[in-house]
């Protein structure tokens, strides 16, 4: 910005420095003109912080950051300048939660010693690192500031533009619970890097003190409040809990105390036990209850009334005499037991008693051991209580035989006797 009977030049470097080839536009302003541009970008700038707050929507501790401050400026008495103010925009990226490089840009105004010889105007960019020793996490969080950039001088009788270096520290006062929006309170020491100022010593000291608010990017600023704490986590707060520390995972009312467990589903019945089998004493396939004829001999034919039919024939393979006699053992006495309750069980009953021998031995004695032996059953019935008159007994000796003589078992299977129903 250069100055000229009266007319000033502002010169705006779009997308880089001049002396690289970038564009430089330029536009005359009467001197008078020139606080009004400066407030138009200063109104700029604080409309562009509000639209970005308005269109935030969560934050984190890397969220980058805006920050709108106004600026009052102390400056070295070599430069022959009143007190200042003016403002100061920032943009900082956060590293992590103690270190945010931060991108400042101040516009300050102050007036020349003595007044009648005009003002001056300061403009200065750069880059400040804020650290935060405690973090930033905290509602009241200090930092220290440390940096440099470049000074634009804009007066009467020209401008000029010269580096600096400043150091400092402040203080940022959160607003709300999620660290959003924050007041920010700064001041620090600015060592311009000006011989023609300060001549001999090639630099001067500035003090600048700044306020403001700064605001996070894509960022909430008016929190919800906390949930309400709920220690024993059953869904229920803690100031409406009337029953504290229930286990974790049990189902509770709205006072937070344990429902009651639900009704157990009725249980059902038990079946009545399967009907006992009809009870069948002499096994032969009619049950007690209707068996007209108990005790029938097992392996006897029966009808449906449980008698045994006219005709049929048990035969007992196990009816055992002694060596060449006919005399019973004591197991055949068991078997021949069996037809007396038959007998005894059906009192109309007749039998005829028939035995038979294997083809061993000469066909006369076989003949005549085989009636012996059907005698000898025949005697043991009627000892056990049978009336002689409804038996019979009869030998065939190997007559009629219902297996083959040629092999032990068939042999064995001959030698038999048979009882046969001739009436009933």
């Amino acid at each position: 910005m250069g100055h000229d009977g009266g007319v000033v030049s502002l010169c705006v470097i779009r997308g880089g420095h001049a002396h690289h080839g970038r564009a430089v536009f330029c536009e005359l302003h009467h001197g008078s003109e020139i606080m009004t541009i400066h407030l138009k970008h200063t109104l700029l700038l604080a409309g562009l912080l509000a639209g970005a707050t308005s269109l935030a929507h969560a934050a984190d501790r890397d969220t980058p950051y805006l920050g709108m401050m106004g600026t009052y400026l102390f400056p070295d008495i070599s430069r022959k300048l009143d007190n200042g103010y003016g403002a100061t925009a920032l943009f900082g990226f956060p590293i992590n939660d103690y270190v945010v490089p931060e991108l400042t840009l101040s516009g300050v105004t102050a007036n020349r010693k003595p007044a009648s010889a005009g003002s001056d105007r300061l403009y200065s960019g750069g880059l400040n690192f804020a650290v935060f020793p405690f973090g930033r996490d905290n509602t009241a969080s200090p930092f220290l500031l440390l940096g440099g950039g470049g000074e634009r001088e804009d007066h009467l009788t020209g401008r000029k533009t010269s580096g600096y270096a400043d150091a400092g520290g402040g203080l940022l006062i959160s607003l709300n619970r999620s660290r959003t929006a924050a007041i920010r309170i700064e001041g620090g020491r600015y060592a311009v890097f000006d011989k023609t100022v300060a001549a001999g010593y090639g630099h001067v000291y500035d003090t600048r003190v700044s306020a403001g608010v700064q605001i996070a990017l894509g960022a909430h600023v008016n929190d919800a409040p906390p949930p309400p704490l709920d220690s024993d986590g059953d869904g229920v707060p803690d100031d409406v809990d009337s029953c504290p520390n229930t286990p974790r995972g049990m189902a509770v009312d709205a006072h937070g105390c344990p429902l009651p467990p639900p009704p157990r589903p009725a249980m059902a019945p038990t079946p009545p036990p399967p009907p006992a089998p009809p009870v069948d004493s002499d096994h032969d396939g009619v049950p007690d209850a209707i068996d007209q004829c108990p005790y029938t001999p097992a392996g006897m034919q029966v009808d449906a009334k449980g008698c045994a039919i006219k005709a049929a024939t048990i035969v007992l393979h196990d009816i055992n005499f002694e060596f060449n006699k006919a005399r019973l053992t004591e197991n055949s006495k068991l078997s021949l037991d069996q037809v007396v309750a038959g007998l005894k069980g059906q009192p109309t009953m007749q039998l005829e008693i028939d035995g038979y021998t294997d083809s061993v031995g000469k066909a006369a004695y076989n003949l005549k051991l085989s009636k012996l032996r059907a005698a000898a059953a025949r005697d043991y019935l009627i000892a056990q209580g049978i009336e002689a008159s409804r038996l019979h007994s009869e030998g065939y000796g190997a007559a009629r035989p219902i297996a083959s003589n040629k092999t032990r078992d068939g042999r064995a299977m001959n030698r038999r006797v048979e009882f046969k129903v001739v009436q009933q």
